[in-house]
């Protein structure tokens, strides 16, 4: 390992010295007609998946590695949302993320509103390990209004046949992350307004024009939502004319499309593809003088004229390369989008780089102890009546997901909560709790939502939900694997005690629903907290179609925290006491008539007042 790790760091030498950072790369095409073409690969909202999976869709690292190495790109970025989301990333708080992106060889990133999860000034070092930039154009200290970030562009220079060609790339964050992180993860920033946004967009694009860039890229963690409310990618591109491309993230959609002369991509999310750009450009006949002898900028022991005409890198032993650039000027004339799917990234046509698979299992190894440490204890098992948790959590209300959603409540303070059955993989026995068994239970890496929605729209949650839990039993009992496809839609609850009735019909079976000691109230708006995966879920179209508050914490984090700092009597409380329960509704008494002078027999007295009459005659 350790020969492995001497070659690896004279590998990065090397590439210091060929000017990597400094911008000298061979990966641009000069076709036949003497135009050129520039390849960008790009990703967007990876939430930290990192391995090759064709169960789950995600493509991860050593093959985006290897598909580098095929495709030679002169520019490889990614639009946020890097360094949190599962359990591979959150043990190290993003680190084991950052050095698969620094193996990888990311120039540049915006920072995603997952992001600053573990807090700003760690997503800064993130940036070091990672040895990148992180470009944030829009992201200031609220108290000064200077840059947060480092760096507020990346020019890169391409030399390729004998001609040179610069990219400027900038970045931008939507200025809604305020309801996209927990407030004390971007404590004392400031993301500027919408306006601010594209009028910082419009002098980025000034900027790099006056440098002389032939191509400007624009990293935009802001995505394409349909809501109406939030800030739009396409916004940008209106407001600040002259963004030759727009990787986007943030909405995890696939974008592939025109606005305004930008061509705006995005590749979904989760790794589940790979995006390539090609620009091919035209050398135009009449040129232009690039501004020459501009501020020079450092990045650690590399330095990088960012401006200008003249490229130096100071290698750590003080020698300085110079390269001078060729004064020229060129002409996007076309630009392109495709995809690497997971379907097309097999280990016949993408094989795995072996160096960065052997650098994911040696940080797997070293994972593997911080797994085992405790960070809870339960004096009984926290899971069903059986030890099919998966059977035991779609059937009914268990103790482990009394507890999930209650930690939901504590970390979030909503006022109820959910955990959804298909979120909950593992039973946890009694004793010690380590991490990894934490992990083992919430393995999908989800991160919790707040909502507002109506008392009158969770009653047909509870509804909904003990509708689920009847197709369930019905396919259980049958006994022949016939579940119903949203199974894992049944709710485990915090925050509300209810009943219901089984011999009602469907829909009228909740009679009895109270919020703390209160009776629920159809009519106001309730907090209500959940996962990302259920706050977007079909089943339950209101919650779905409510905005989000705010974003916080993984599940699993939450419930690591819960264990560790809400206390003994509230864990248990959650553990023993049953929150949605069935019961027998009450009869309703027939709504009474006035007294009719020519039918006696009618008005207001109830059917056991007849009754009692009837067996007091009886006696008689």
């Amino acid at each position: 390992m350790k020969i492995w790790k001497k070659g690896l760091i004279y590998l990065l030498m090397v590439v210091m010295v060929l000017g990597f950072w400094g911008s000298t790369v061979l990966g641009a095409t000069l076709n036949d007609d003497q135009t050129i073409t520039l390849k960008i690969i790009h990703t967007n909202d990876t939430h930290s998946r990192y391995t090759y999976s064709e169960k789950n869709k995600t493509i991860g690292y050593a093959k985006l590695k290897t598909i580098i190495n095929q495709k030679n790109p002169d520019l490889i970025v990614d639009a946020g949302d890097i360094f949190h989301g599962q359990s591979f990333a959150t043990i190290e708080t993003g680190g084991s993320i950052a050095e698969l992106m620094a193996a990888v060889g990311y120039d540049a990133i915006a920072p995603g509103n997952h992001d600053f999860n573990y807090g700003s000034q760690r997503l800064l070092e993130l940036g070091t390990i990672a040895n990148t930039k992180i470009l944030g154009n829009n992201v200031v200290n609220a108290d000064s209004g200077t840059a947060f970030f480092h760096d507020e562009y990346l020019i890169k220079t391409i030399d390729v046949g004998g001609e040179t060609i610069k990219i400027g790339v900038f970045g931008l964050i939507s200025p809604d992350i305020y309801s996209d992180t927990a407030p004390s993860n971007v404590a004392g920033l400031s993301f500027g307004s919408r306006e601010q946004t594209i009028a910082i967009a419009q002098q980025a694009v000034a900027a790099l024009k006056a440098q002389g860039c032939d191509v400007i890229v624009a990293l935009t963690h802001i995505g394409d939502s349909d809501n109406g409310t939030l800030m739009r990618s396409d916004a940008i591109a209106l407001g600040a004319p002259g963004i030759d491309v727009i990787v986007d993230g943030h909405t995890h959609d696939v974008e592939n499309r025109e606005v305004n002369g930008t061509l705006i991509v995005q590749t979904g999310c989760f790794f589940s593809a790979v995006g390539e750009v090609e620009i091919t450009l035209e050398k135009n006949t009449g040129l232009l003088t690039h501004t020459e002898n501009q501020e020079k900028t450092s990045s650690d022991q590399t330095t990088m004229t960012e401006a200008g005409s003249e490229e130096s890198v100071t290698e750590p032993d003080g020698t300085t390369i110079e390269a001078h650039a060729t004064p020229t000027n060129y002409t996007v004339m076309s630009k392109s989008e495709s995809l690497t799917t997971v379907a097309q990234a097999t280990d016949e046509l993408i094989p795995a780089d072996p160096a960065v698979t052997a650098l994911i299992a040696e940080i797997e190894a070293r994972e593997a102890p911080i797994k085992k440490e405790v960070v809870g204890n339960t004096p009984v098992k926290l899971g069903g009546n059986t030890d099919n948790i998966w059977q035991d959590v779609r059937l009914g209300e268990i103790n482990l997901g009394r507890a999930l959603a209650d930690s939901y409540r504590f970390e979030t303070n909503a006022d109820i909560a959910v955990e959804n059955a298909g979120g909950i993989r593992a039973e946890i026995p009694a004793g010690d709790i380590n991490k990894g068994q934490v992990i083992d239970v919430l393995p999908f890496g989800n991160y919790l939502v707040t909502k507002k929605i109506s008392g009158a729209e969770i009653k047909t949650m509870l509804e909904t939900s003990i509708e689920i839990g009847v197709t369930n039993q019905i396919a259980n009992d049958s006994n022949n694997n016939a579940w119903p496809s949203n199974s894992g839609s049944y709710l485990q609850w915090s925050g509300i005690t209810a009943q219901y009735d089984l011999s009602k019909p469907k829909g009228e079976r909740v009679f009895a629903a109270k919020v703390g000691a209160t009776e629920l109230n159809p009519e106001q708006l309730y907090t209500f907290a959940c996962n990302n995966y259920l706050a977007t879920n079909s089943d339950y179209p209101a919650l779905a179609n409510a905005s989000t508050i705010s974003e916080y914490a993984a599940c699993d984090e939450a419930f690591i925290s819960y264990l560790q700092t809400a206390g003994n009597e509230r864990f248990m409380s959650a553990v023993n006491n049953p929150n949605v329960t069935p019961g027998t509704a009450p009869i309703v008494a027939p709504v009474g008539q006035k007294q009719s002078t020519d039918n006696p027999k009618t008005g207001t007295r109830l059917w056991w007042d007849y009754l009692l009459q009837w067996l007091q005659s009886v006696v008689a």
